[in-house]
């Protein structure tokens, strides 16, 4: 966003100045003023349209943006053919040697775009006190104070506006990494309390069996037990833990009421289900994004906002829609830093294998929530 402000203003400059570039052409050699213009502006052009396709590439066009500015001014000394300029007009260059040094700011760190502006202004003044005529050469000094004064006011707000970005980029990130491991947290606590029951229920009650030397037919049935669960557990085919298709629609149902108690639940289930058991996590994680699509909605769909969700479950799938006739709004122009639609629903469904989520909505007619999950092939 930084880089492409930076790129407007170039555009800005180019539209008002042709008039000047065209003007003040006869001053210098003939190849000076075309190299000029491709160089600043060209570039300048350059680093905006490279915003919209690589982020890794941005430093190193502003860099050659940046660099490009004192260059040519440099290059201007040698192609002047001594023409003196009308004392009324400054050098086209000279109106804008700030935005050069905002593209530094973008490149390097703000000490050395400090010393760019230094150099970039310098340049610039200095041609223009060379170029004028007597007594107007005298300006040197009062030029200089005029420019750094004003460079540098909107260099310094720059600086803070990238090192705020920065910041609010380093927070996103570091909360998006709190969320994740959160959720691995209460995963593996999850997967704690599977293993400390299974050792309770099962291995130490074997082993306590054996010490009291219980009949062995028995002890070794029950040894094989406990080998098979461990076994399942190591696997992750633990079937105790596979729940059917009336807890999964259980669950999904008080998700939902549990945000909005009055929302209207339609149900479709395959009969193909009876006795298809569905693993916990794809549940509970679409139970969760269930309670947060409907959580928005409240929140954002207004007052008179219907809402309703459509569960579908089949054997190895869950398909779930939560749908209001709200205001809805442009997915397209949503903050991809707002948590609730990018962590808690998106991001629940993209980490899940299987899991996929798409949100639906166009202002003034609602929105779909459609989240899925397709249990992988074996």
């Amino acid at each position: 966003m930084f880089v492409r402000f930076v790129s407007i203003g170039y555009l800005c400059y180019l539209v008002l100045l042709v008039p000047a570039i065209v003007a003040q052409a006869q001053l210098t050699a003939p190849w000076w003023t075309p190299v000029a213009v491709f160089a600043i502006f060209g570039s300048g052009a350059a680093l905006g349209l490279e915003s919209f396709r690589s982020v890794t590439r941005i430093k190193r066009v502003a860099a050659v943006n940046a660099l490009a500015y004192p260059v040519v001014v440099a290059l201007w000394f040698v192609a002047w053919n001594g023409a003196p300029a009308s004392p009324d007009d400054s050098l086209w260059f000279t109106l804008f040697p700030g935005v050069a040094s905002f593209a530094a700011v973008a490149a390097w760190r703000p000490r050395w775009a400090v010393v760019h502006m230094l150099v970039a202004v310098l340049l610039a003044q200095s041609a223009n006190h060379v170029v004028r005529e007597a007594p107007f050469s005298s300006f040197l000094a009062p030029d200089l104070a005029f420019a750094l004064t004003f460079c540098s006011l909107f260099l310094a707000a720059a600086v803070v506006a990238l090192g705020t970005g920065r910041t609010l980029d380093d927070t996103i990130a570091t909360t998006h990494a709190t969320a994740a491991a959160a959720a691995a947290a209460e995963a593996r606590n999850a997967e704690r309390e599977r293993f400390d029951a299974l050792v309770h229920d099962r291995v130490m009650s074997t082993l306590l069996a054996a010490a009291r030397r219980a009949p062995q037919d028995s002890l070794v049935q029950q040894a094989r037990r406990a080998v098979d669960e461990i076994d399942e557990l190591r696997a992750g085919t633990d079937i105790r833990t596979r729940i059917d298709a009336g807890t999964v629609l259980a669950r999904l149902r008080s998700a939902a009421t549990e945000v909005d108690e009055d929302i209207a639940f339609t149900v479709r289930v395959d009969p193909d289900c009876d006795g298809t058991p569905f693993p916990p996590e794809p549940v509970s994680v679409t139970a969760a994004a269930v309670a947060e699509a409907v959580r928005n909605s409240l929140r954002h769909a207004g007052s008179n906002a219907t809402r309703t969700v459509d569960v579908d479950i089949a054997p190895r799938r869950i398909a779930v829609q939560v749908v209001d006739d709200g205001k809805g709004f442009d997915p397209d122009a949503v903050d991809p830093h707002r948590l609730g639609l990018e962590v808690s629903i998106r991001g629940r469904m993209r980490q899940l294998d299987g899991g996929r989520a798409v949100v639906e909505s166009t202002p003034g007619a609602g929105t779909r929530v459609m989240l899925s999950w397709q249990e992988p092939a074996a």
